[in-house]
């Protein structure tokens, strides 16, 4: 294990992000990319002292963004960092992984970090094994689980893969896109029984909330869309600051679309001030919250 730099603190962080930062390949240039990097920085813009977990190689291109933010990283050295390139043709996807760093284990955590309060699995390419799962016991543990949902042949091309499902009874908030779970809609009520709450986001059209056997529906803010890229990465780690604040999924849900509507305006990691995303909050919550039944 190796520290790529320390920033601004090394006591135990607020928020702890763990996942791998990574290069989003476009047009031949390195983007940063990564649902840790959105994660990350964040929740450092809402006040969190953060710290990534991650691996990346001597390549990585991005440090200075981390150290603007004062986010600590803690870096599994790799040969090389993860490379994702997206593909698209008639309207269609198609996702390759070119590189991939190293898996991360509890052992790559500093010690001390085992009592952070608030985990975020961030994961991208199946890159934290599922042993990290039981090593925070009195932290709120959440997850986004699209890497767990990933597999790739010999030319690096993404398909969709089935999870062990029963892993996540040690999480207890875990978040997914439709597209996630696209295939494997069948395993919803079974996630939804093994956490405290379950959250599917559907881009435009809003997310699905799962709580004590019951399903809620709440929809987005509607906006002028221009770019979607980290907007659910960034609702998912705001949902998951106000309810650790409030805990109230009512308040989370409301929080987590004000910031979410903010991002997709523009292009890039280009987050909104606390301020802005307060007056959408309020706006949220009296247009779509008053009068609803939930915690």
């Amino acid at each position: 294990m190796s520290k790529i730099k320390k920033y601004q603190h090394s006591d135990v962080p607020d928020l702890l992000c763990i996942g791998f930062l990574c290069h989003d390949l476009y047009e031949g240039k390195y983007l940063l990319g990564g649902t840790a990097s959105y994660s990350g920085i964040m929740a450092s813009h809402l006040g969190m002292r953060t710290a990534i977990l991650t691996s990346v190689g001597s390549d990585f291109g991005f440090h200075n963004i981390f150290a603007a933010a004062g986010i600590e990283i803690v870096n599994k050295a790799a040969t090389r960092t993860t490379v994702f390139e997206n593909i698209y043709k008639n309207g269609n996807r198609t996702q390759y992984i070119h590189h991939r760093a190293e898996t991360l284990y509890p052992e790559d955590l500093p010690v001390h970090w085992a009592s952070v309060p608030i985990v975020k699995f961030c994961l991208i390419a199946d890159e934290a094994d599922f042993s990290f799962l039981q090593y925070f016991p009195n932290a709120l543990v959440a997850a986004t689980i699209q890497g767990w949902l990933r597999q790739w042949n010999e030319k690096g091309r993404i398909s969709p893969k089935e999870m062990d499902w029963k892993q996540l009874r040690f999480v207890d908030i875990v978040f997914m896109s439709e597209d996630d779970i696209a295939g494997f809609e069948s395993a919803i009520p079974q996630i939804a029984g093994l956490v405290k709450i379950l959250v599917m986001t559907k881009g435009g059209a809003g997310a699905e909330v799962y709580y004590e056997g019951k399903r809620f529906e709440f929809p987005a803010f509607q906006t002028n869309e221009v770019d979607p890229t980290g907007a659910g990465d960034i609702f998912a780690v705001s949902f998951l600051v106000k309810y650790r604040e409030s805990e109230s999924i009512a308040d989370a849900i409301a929080f987590a679309h004000a910031a979410a509507s903010l991002i997709v305006e523009d292009y890039g990691i280009k987050i909104p001030d606390l301020k802005t995303i307060n007056e959408r909050y309020r706006i949220y919550r009296s247009r779509f919250l008053e009068g609803r039944e939930i915690k």
